[in-house]
């Protein structure tokens, strides 16, 4: 039998007979990844929605997901930041309560350090992916740090950062980012667990000086008090409507 002597490869007899060969690469026209990531997280969101809108499987694909998101956070125990409130108490009142005036004046730098690095860690810890029990703990372990400055024992302490208002600014920055962050469901059930009235005794307990960023962090939970009922029409116009 005579032997088939054709070098013709496989890659040219595939392509003769339209079957694309394995090792060719599919042509990509679209969008590499790091284009994708280039855009606006916002731009990104619309397009994803809209693309659910018109297209069932891509719908159900970001719902399971989703639900695999939630059930993965639903697991996750919740931070406990309290012994960052302890610590900081420490700081404030005990560990410098022996030293005279002139020398814990000389150590508010320190201090300042100390809240701050606590403020940082706590924010890292309770980011937008955490569960809302973590990010609810964060905001109430930065309040009661806020509260052991404005009552700090130590004068000369207490003076100093009062006086210097920006420590006490950057937690109120921080409690105001952590409030946006939450939905209004759940600032209904931290308004529920009272702890916004714990919010409120900072007011008091300035007396009279300013924490810059806390009138814009009780705002955000105001907001939430004004109810807007749509789609109430009145001749074809939308009329809203506050308590």
């Amino acid at each position: 039998m005579a032997q088939n002597t054709s070098k013709r490869s496989f890659d040219s007899f595939a392509e003769a007979n339209g079957t694309e060969s394995s090792t060719k690469k599919p042509r990509v026209d679209g969008p590499t990844l790091d284009t994708i990531r280039q855009l606006p997280i916002e731009t990104i969101q619309g397009l994803l929605y809209n693309m659910c809108r018109n297209e069932s499987k891509i719908a159900d694909a970001v719902q399971r997901t989703y639900d695999s998101y939630l059930a993965k956070l639903a697991a996750q125990p919740p931070v406990d930041f309290d012994h960052y409130s302890k610590s900081c108490w420490y700081t404030l009142n005990k560990k410098y309560a022996r030293l005279a005036p002139s020398q814990q004046y000389e150590l508010v730098g320190d201090i300042m350090g100390e809240l701050s690095d606590a403020r940082t860690s706590i924010m890292e810890e309770a980011g937008p992916a955490t569960r809302f029990e973590t990010r609810r703990n964060a905001l109430e372990v930065l309040r009661k740090i806020s509260k052991s400055v404005m009552l700090c024992q130590e004068r000369e302490i207490r003076h100093e950062l009062m006086k210097d208002g920006v420590e006490l600014g950057e937690f109120a920055e921080s409690m105001l980012k952590l409030a946006k962050g939450m939905t209004r469901n759940e600032r209904e059930k931290y308004r529920a667990e009272g702890l916004y009235e714990k919010l409120i005794e900072l007011q008091r307990e300035l007396h009279g000086l300013d924490m810059e960023g806390l009138a814009d962090l009780y705002a955000v939970f105001d907001e939430d008090e004004e109810v807007e009922v749509e789609e109430v029409v009145d001749g074809g116009v939308t009329v809203s409507v506050e308590p």
